[in-house]
């Protein structure tokens, strides 16, 4: 009997040690799982720092970054990138959040991509000044950083309230010419839904044009392709004239004084060249008037704004009160030229002949 004691008192302390050995493990599996958990942001944040900092002649930053491992998503709070040695003060992209995450609707589909959302983003462009550079955003391949900021491959890209600002502080007067509430949405970005024709991935935009005017912009792409392949339309009315004012009278001199501009803009481009037009339509457009407070009194100025004024009486489509042109463009994407021909025959074909419309060449053929 002791002996049948002993082996059982033996058997039930060997069990209690497998038992707590066990327990060690999962309280240890937990412990690593926790501390990992809690050092994960700070190294996804040392992570995307140097992602930033990776393409030359840029630098950027962020401030924190919350992770949702249940939803596979983690958020960038504070963004910046910086265009080094630029004339601008304004980081080229800001964004207070931007989130990156498994789309599960890809999942269904049977392959992994990722989702990309930008919150009160501000993409800024400037002109040269001193010795400093434009801020152009040229020569990084910003692609490659997207890819480096997610393990999986972006399909889609949605901007949210954002802005686009172009600014001169250098010009007489300065410059800042800008969209607000810019919402859109660029999808099938990697051919995920099969598209027919090359082009696969798809952008509609619209956003407020000097926080009053609607621009729409509609864009085919085909991501894939080495040379730029693309199909844009883009239409912008009823901006008044005055809230351009600061732009004309930097670069022209020409002084707005009342007016709308409607603007189209068609364009295709394949294996690096590019052709489209502009249209421009300006209605009821005012320069000179004596009559305004503020009219600028400078002697060049007035001959100038007298002298637009009687050629815009002249070219003028009188019925519609209507000042337009079509501009046509082509050649290699990264320089373009204006067909200067054409441009003055549309001129006198809007006065005399017909007048355009603020509708893209096909719908204006019907």
């Amino acid at each position: 009997m002791g002996e049948s004691s002993n082996g059982v008192r033996g058997n039930s302390a060997s069990r209690l040690r497998r038992h707590r050995a066990k327990l060690a493990w999962v309280f240890g599996i937990v412990a690593v799982c926790l501390l990992v958990r809690l050092a994960l942001p700070y190294l996804v944040k040392s992570y995307v720092n140097q992602a930033l900092n990776s393409a030359p002649g840029y630098s950027g930053h962020v401030n924190d970054i919350h992770i949702a491992l249940w939803r596979g998503a983690y958020s960038i709070l504070g963004l910046e990138v910086r265009q080094n040695n630029s004339a601008s003060k304004a980081p080229l992209f800001s964004s207070p959040r931007t989130e990156l995450s498994v789309l599960w609707s890809g999942l269904l589909d049977g392959v992994v991509v990722a989702q990309v959302k930008t919150y009160d983003a501000q993409l800024t462009f400037a002109a040269a000044g001193g010795n400093q550079a434009a801020q152009t955003g040229k020569n990084a391949n910003w692609g490659d950083l997207l890819e480096k900021l997610t393990p999986f491959s972006i399909d889609h890209f949605q901007v949210i309230d954002g802005q686009i600002h172009y600014l001169d502080r250098g010009s007489d007067p300065p410059v800042d010419v800008y969209l607000s509430k810019v919402n859109g949405e660029i999808s099938n970005l990697t051919n995920r839904e099969v598209k027919q024709g090359r082009r696969v991935a798809t952008l509609h935009a619209q956003a407020l044009a000097m926080d009053q005017a609607i621009l729409a912009v509609d864009l085919t792409v085909d991501p894939f392709s080495k040379q730029p392949d693309f199909a844009v339309k883009a239409r912008l009315l009823h901006l008044e004239a005055v809230r351009m004012k600061d732009f004309v009278r930097a670069y022209t001199l020409f002084d707005p004084k009342s007016g709308t501009l409607d603007v189209v803009v068609e364009a295709t481009a394949k294996d690096g060249n590019i052709d489209g037009y502009v249209k421009p339509l300006f209605h009821d457009l005012e320069l000179f008037s004596l009559k305004t407070p503020e009219q600028d009194l400078n002697p060049l100025h007035l001959a100038s704004d007298a002298l637009g004024s009687i050629l815009n009486l002249l070219l003028q489509n009188q019925r519609k009160q209507q000042l337009a042109t079509q501009v046509p463009f082509s050649g290699r994407v990264d320089d373009p030229g204006i067909d200067i021909g054409s441009t003055i025959l549309n001129l006198l074909k809007n006065a005399v002949v017909k007048a355009f419309t603020p509708q893209f060449e096909d719908a204006d053929k019907k």
